[in-house]
């Protein structure tokens, strides 16, 4: 499948960022800015979110051979890869299938495990499955104001932070009719597949050496104590950090120190001083 991306910066290395469920590359332009001058960034649009194609299938296969279609396209190489949850799940398959492309790999607040099969993650899938069931409930065609569909959302989703990232994906067509720019659809049906990616694959058979940084936020419940002992059994070089004072957004609760972070690991930069603690 062909995926929109946008691109920012002229000089540096290559450098593509993922984003996660339910958003696309706008969430990152603002990080993207602060980073520009120093990589040449690609920001993607996973397929079913943002402007790339809709589809029924929404495997993480599918996925990764989506942004392999696109860096042979783009004849993209020797990059940094960076991926925030879903997009991070995505980063950790596509560098496990395919590491000669890839110079460093970051992953943000996600784990390579099944979010679905362990009893204290449940009520993770159960979050999303109640989210994209308020979503199929909206009635856009109807609605008139982006007020109208935040106040009927508010009736199934309290966090008004929530809603106004959610409702960021819609758009109205020719026909000043709101529609979903998410594949909704799509997502409900592959939500078990979206949770896990990872339960399938042998650690003994692929692994990936590449310089690997997880980066979660210490009051983010996706990414936990023992995660860093699953994560280095397929990663075995990765380091990890936890940004004080961040939940699962990191990008956006510490985008400076973020900032800081990718910088001290991508450009190995020995003047950059990290406010963080190693997990």
């Amino acid at each position: 499948m062909e995926l929109f991306y946008r691109e920012l910066g002229s000089k540096g290395t290559p450098t593509i960022i993922l984003h996660g469920l339910y958003g696309s590359s706008d969430n990152w332009l603002s990080i993207a800015k602060q980073l520009q001058n120093d990589y040449k960034l690609v920001l993607v649009d996973l397929r079913n979110h943002g402007k790339s194609g809709h589809s029924d299938e929404m495997t993480f296969n599918a996925m990764v051979d989506d942004l392999h279609e696109l860096f042979e396209k783009k004849n993209l190489k020797d990059f940094n890869l960076i991926g925030h949850s879903m997009g991070g799940k995505v980063a950790m398959r596509f560098a496990l299938n395919y590491p000669e492309f890839i110079q460093k790999l970051v992953i943000l607040d996600i784990a390579p495990k099944s979010y679905a099969s362990f009893s204290n993650f449940s009520q993770n899938i159960n979050d999303h499955g109640h989210i994209i069931n308020s979503l199929l409930e909206l009635n856009l065609h109807e609605a008139k104001s982006r007020n109208e569909l935040d106040k009927a959302l508010s009736q199934n989703i309290s966090s008004e932070r929530i809603r106004q990232f959610l409702l960021k994906n819609i758009e109205r067509d020719n026909n000043n009719e709101f529609h979903w720019r998410l594949n909704i659809k799509a997502l409900k049906n592959n939500l078990p597949e979206i949770m896990d990616g990872f339960s399938h694959i042998n650690t003994m058979e692929q692994t990936c050496t590449l310089p690997t940084l997880f980066i979660s936020g210490e009051n983010s419940n996706y990414f936990l104590e023992d995660d860093p002992f699953t994560a280095r059994k397929l990663f075995p070089n990765a380091d990890f950090v936890r940004l004080p004072n961040a939940g699962h957004w990191i990008h956006a609760d510490q985008p400076e120190l973020l900032i800081k972070t990718l910088n001290y690991f991508l450009l190995d930069e020995d003047n950059v001083s990290i406010t963080a603690s190693s997990p």
